[in-house]
């Protein structure tokens, strides 16, 4: 069994420590997002309440692409773009657009209860193989990380919404998470799949009816 087989069973087999507050566990990658309802409840009447959403991640692609992470916008083939082009650009435009619909859609999930969790993971899983098949560029840590500070801060940027920063740091990171555990997943899976496939071994018996692959027969007749 492979070692990547035998750590994702690890994990599968791990549980929670008692007395936590797991309100969402994946059963794929082993991450827990703690927290109890009452700080679930408040992350998403914060998000609810945010009267221009696209306005938020509007300004948290701007950053990325134009300060902390301008790889993305070469990616995108948007890197030659001033901040008033990149608002009007039509792909700009749809990726923030997409970003809030996902965004959108798991904190909506959220909101209804444990029940919808295992809901949650599976769109992030589905995110993550997405993030998987880019071929033109390569998610490291380092990217995960400024992704999460960049969106941390615009959602947290007001004083009033401090006391909810930790529970939407611990929300973020398990999604980051979760959508590297499956991007990770399809990577190691597009490499395996690109690998020549190797032709089943032929087999050979021996007049006392012992089996021997192609190998050991090779080294018979270079033998005689």
């Amino acid at each position: 069994m492979h070692t990547a087989r035998i750590q994702n069973l690890v994990r599968k087999l791990q549980r929670p420590p008692s007395g936590d507050n797991v309100f969402i566990n994946s059963s794929y990658s082993g991450r827990v997002f703690v927290a109890d309802q009452e700080e679930v409840n408040r992350i998403c009447e914060e998000y609810q309440k945010l009267e221009n959403k696209y306005a938020l991640f509007e300004r948290m692609f701007l950053q990325l692409f134009l300060e902390e992470e301008v790889e993305l916008s070469v990616h995108f083939g948007l890197d030659n773009l001033n901040e008033e082009d990149l608002r009007k650009d039509q792909r700009f435009r749809t990726h923030v657009g997409k970003f809030q619909r996902f965004f959108t859609g798991i904190l909506e999930m959220l909101s209804k209860g444990p029940e919808q969790t295992d809901n949650i993971v599976q769109v992030l899983r589905i995110v993550g193989r997405q993030h998987g098949n880019v071929r033109t560029m390569s998610f490291t840590a380092e990217k995960w990380l400024i992704f999460k500070n960049v969106l941390l801060s615009l959602l947290c940027r007001d004083n009033s919404e401090r006391s909810s920063y930790s529970t939407w740091s611990k929300f973020i990171s398990f999604v980051i998470y979760e959508i590297k555990d499956a991007y990770l997943e399809q990577v190691r899976h597009a490499r395996s799949s690109s690998c020549p496939h190797i032709a089943e071994l032929m087999v050979f018996r021996r007049p006392d009816h012992r089996t021997k692959s192609i190998c050991a027969t090779k080294d018979l007749l270079n033998n005689k």
